[in-house]
């Protein structure tokens, strides 16, 4: 892998099938913020077959963690997956493609996967997006107590997502 990363971006998901679309969609738009759109097919393709991979080794019952990442290095933008897996089998690769799996100190692994830039583009010309400091939606307690949520989205929010699961 190159040395050098100039922007990067992750998620936190529960290994359970709806990773896959989550990290779909979060490549949809990290690309989109980087304008990176033409590499849109091929990062969503490998993604989608890394984190598959991690849903289909686990367990169901005790669904394990995984990491998606996306780096822009040099001449390249590296897709991470780690997971934590207790014996993951290696990654699924496709011809051509720059694999590599390294294992985590504390269980489970790092799988990467490296795709050239389009265009002899490298990663300093890639137009990233001026970030603003943010700040939290929620009002801070002057007080020093703690915010509570309001119970009518909480109903709301628990009744669709119910909806989506039957």
């Amino acid at each position: 892998m190159s040395a050098h990363t100039t922007q990067m971006d992750d998620l936190r998901l529960v290994a359970q099938p709806s990773a896959v679309p989550c990290a779909e969609l979060f490549v949809r738009v990290i690309l989109a913020d980087w304008s990176l759109l033409p590499m849109l097919d091929q990062v969503t393709a490998t993604t989608g077959r890394l984190v598959g991979a991690v849903v289909d080794e686990g367990t169901p019952s005790r669904p394990a963690f995984l990491t998606v990442r996306l780096r822009l290095r040099e001449d390249a933008l590296v897709i991470e997956v780690d997971d934590d897996l207790p014996d993951p089998a290696p990654p699924r690769t496709r011809r051509g493609e720059r694999v590599g799996v390294v294992p985590n100190p504390a269980g489970g692994r790092t799988t990467w996967c490296e795709l050239p830039l389009p265009g002899g583009l490298n990663a300093g010309a890639v137009r990233l997006p001026h970030r603003k400091e943010r700040r939290t939606l929620v009002d801070e307690p002057v007080t020093g107590e703690p915010v509570a949520a309001d119970p009518a989205v909480l109903e709301r929010l628990l009744d669709r997502m119910s909806d989506w699961s039957g």
